[in-house]
């Protein structure tokens, strides 16, 4: 997506001036010397009739260009905290080319103590600067950050959501100009809805023309401080409807939810229904973790690529939401993971990898060390992420879909459970619904020995099992049959030999425990999450894939009520969180928690578009 790497520089600060941190490459303060907060709150909330403007609206999303110090995110958080309804999501979706670091945050919000409360809050969350889209989730105050980390008309161009009000933040136009040109304003006009509320500190003339040739009516008002006037602009032009794409965004479906299985991704799907206050109800036919997911213990690990690609950001954002959503929970052990190159090649591009990514993947001369990775218990983790959500314990043999909902029926032809939709998140299990799944099996043993130190993964892994010895892992045989458990512990013994001699030398004859699994597994190697395509879905797009002109795209889509998040493979609590909390928002009506391109990437529907054109 980008020639220069995979994360945004940091701004360059000048700290000299106690009013608050100033931009030497672009010669501009980041907030008002008079009171940056005041500021905000005149010229951005009040700017867009905030709080009046958010009443009556399920979903109230605010879009922002110039996330800077997230000053004006967390007046706006503060001002819904206060006067916000008593239901209902508020969402800040911004950009920021050159996010600041943690520390420099913290010492810009140190200004505001009557925010401290809430900043200690964003700080915790604070994202890299990992290029793409970063989801931050405050689910006690009906709340969510989701910024995106690029140049402003990139930004724009990957932002799926219908935006009530902007707050155009940037540096002064005559500064920055990349921030202020005609195509951000279409894109800011196209992600607008009639009524759509824009503010801003300028009047520079560009500014004004801009918006008015995007669709906006605009108009002065007074300024702040020093400022004589500002802008105010409403949208009045034509809005945009919903692209039409055989991976298009997963429409919206309200109602009880459904979710076939209990593991991973059955479990942070009921985390984040629950807390959109949606009625969800999980059934697994055993119970919670006991399929993939059921393993002693797991490494978190982010998957790493050598490129900017769609997939690659949207993968690591989705290992540092995992993080993030993990992070205080029982049997969670941020403790680092040193990765092992296999052989020189693989050394190569280990060092080449570190050099391109940030502070939390260093190359020590033996290996990457990754300080953000994790060991896990991952039956205590998916107990955790279920809470209270309610559980029945049976088989599903088949879902009947309706007009109006769904019916799930066990073997003997009862119905278990009517929803209005259901989503398929049983691992492998899910393949009775979408064959573009594949099995892949896999094992590993608890060995007596004393652990290692800090957890070592080169292919296979090694770290401290929870109650003693060393856990090995893991095997990958392609279907549903891992074969022999104890030729399986010996190739996992002599791997290790090979990578870990040290370990291995100390390991003792006695199994103290051994697992199997069936992993579910796509041919991309990413997983799925969206509708289970079927008949109508090939209605749709039958003409349209043979490329014959002319060349019509079809319709919106009809209702669905069929849904599946599966085919993490290996990473399914690392990818599975962030899948979810995206999937939920989008079946929510909310703006979407992935960059347009990554999320179509892993779109279900992706296969069922090839398997389409190959038919030709």
């Amino acid at each position: 997506m980008s020639a220069d790497g995979l994360y945004c520089q940091p701004p360059q600060l000048d700290w000299s001036q106690p009013s608050g941190p100033r931009a030497p490459d672009y010669g501009d303060i980041y907030f008002s010397a008079e009171d940056g907060l005041e500021e905000t709150r005149a010229v951005f909330l009040q700017g867009c009739d905030l709080p009046h403007d958010w009443q009556g609206k399920p979903n109230y999303v605010v879009g922002e260009l110039g996330f800077g110090t997230g000053l004006n995110a967390l007046a706006l958080w503060d001002l819904w905290r206060r006067e916000g309804p008593a239901t209902g999501w508020l969402h800040f979706v911004s950009i920021e080319k050159h996010p600041l670091r943690r520390e420099d945050a913290a010492r810009a919000f140190s200004a505001w103590p009557s925010l401290a409360g809430l900043s200690a809050q964003l700080l915790a969350q604070w994202p890299s600067a990992l290029k793409g889209a970063h989801r931050l989730v405050f689910p006690d105050d009906r709340f969510t950050i989701t910024l995106f980390q690029d140049e402003a008309e990139l930004a724009l161009a990957q932002i799926e959501a219908q935006v009530d009000a902007w707050f155009l933040d940037g540096f002064a136009p005559d500064r920055n100009e990349a921030m202020w040109s005609q195509t951000v304003f279409d894109r800011i006009g196209r992600l607008s809805r009639a009524g759509t509320r824009v503010a801003t500190f300028t009047v520079a003339g560009a500014v004004r023309r801009g918006l008015q040739q995007a669709g906006f009516s605009v108009e002065k008002r007074p300024g702040f401080g020093r400022k004589r006037q500002r802008l105010e602009a409403i949208y009045a032009g034509a809005v945009t409807p919903p692209e039409i794409s055989p991976v298009e965004r997963t429409q919206p479906c309200a109602g009880r939810v459904a979710i076939i299985g209990a593991g991973i991704a059955g479990a942070s799907l009921a985390l984040a229904f629950r807390r959109r206050g949606r009625e969800v109800v999980v059934v697994d036919a055993v119970g919670p973790a006991a399929g993939a997911s059921g393993a002693p213990v797991g490494l978190l690990t982010p998957r790493l690529e050598r490129t900017d690609r769609p997939h690659v950001r949207a993968t690591l954002a989705a290992f540092e939401f995992a993080r993030r959503t993990y992070l205080g929970l029982d049997g969670f052990y941020p403790e680092g993971v040193l990765r092992l190159p296999r052989d020189a090649e693989d050394r190569d591009r280990l060092a080449l990898i570190a050099s391109r990514m940030d502070g939390d993947h260093v190359w020590d001369g033996e290996g990457l060390w990754q300080p953000q990775a994790a060991r896990f218990e991952p039956r205590r983790l998916v107990t955790q992420l279920l809470a209270d959500t309610p559980l029945i314990i049976a088989q599903i043999n088949r879902v009947e879909e309706g007009e109006t909902g769904v019916r799930l029926f066990d073997a003997d032809g009862g119905v278990v459970l009517e929803a209005d939709l259901v989503i398929h998140a049983s691992g492998w299990g899910a393949n009775a619904v979408f064959d573009a799944l594949d099995a892949n099996a896999g094992q590993l043993a608890v060995i007596e020995g004393a652990p290692p130190q800090r957890a070592v993964v080169w292919g296979g892994y090694a770290c401290a099992a929870p109650g003693g010895g060393v856990m090995l892992g893991t095997t990958h045989v392609r279907g549903e049959e891992a074969g022999p458990i104890e030729a399986a512990i010996t190739g996992l013994r002599a791997d290790l030999a090979l990578h870990r001699p040290q370990i291995a030398a100390g390991l003792g004859m006695e199994v103290l425990q051994s697992w199997a699994g069936i992993r579910a597994v796509t041919s991309d190697q990413l997983p799925v999450s969206g509708p289970v395509a079927g008949s109508e879905f090939t209605a749709r797009w039958q003409q349209y894939s043979t490329g014959r002109l002319p060349r019509i795209k079809p319709g919106p889509p009809g209702p669905c009520r069929q849904f599946i998040l599966s085919g993490f493979g290996s990473r399914g609590f690392a990818h599975a969180p962030l899948l979810a909390e995206a999937l939920a928002g989008d079946l929510s009506g909310e703006p979407g928690a992935l960059e347009r391109a990554g999320r179509e990437c892993l779109q279900s529907t992706r296969f069922a578009w090839r398997r389409l054109k190959r038919s030709h």
